[in-house]
């Protein structure tokens, strides 16, 4: 299994990502993420997502947010 802290420096590294590249502050950018379920499903799915790229789960995430009624 992977520890806690590994899960919580992943997703904390991928709001940064997610952040920097909408241009918008890391905790609009938690607020944003954690409306709309992006949040658990890094929690959910981090054993596959942590060996992709944060550019490819930056537009994952985002693609996940759009389906759920996010609008960047």
């Amino acid at each position: 299994m992977f520890s806690v802290k590994d899960i919580a420096e992943y997703i904390v590294a991928l709001i940064a990502a997610f952040a920097s590249h909408y241009q918008m502050t890391e905790a609009e950018a938690y607020r944003y993420l954690s409306s709309y379920g992006a949040i658990k499903v890094a929690h959910d799915f981090y054993d596959v997502m942590h060996t992709q790229s944060f550019d490819d789960m930056v537009q994952s995430m985002a693609s996940y947010c759009r389906r759920n009624g996010g609008s960047l």
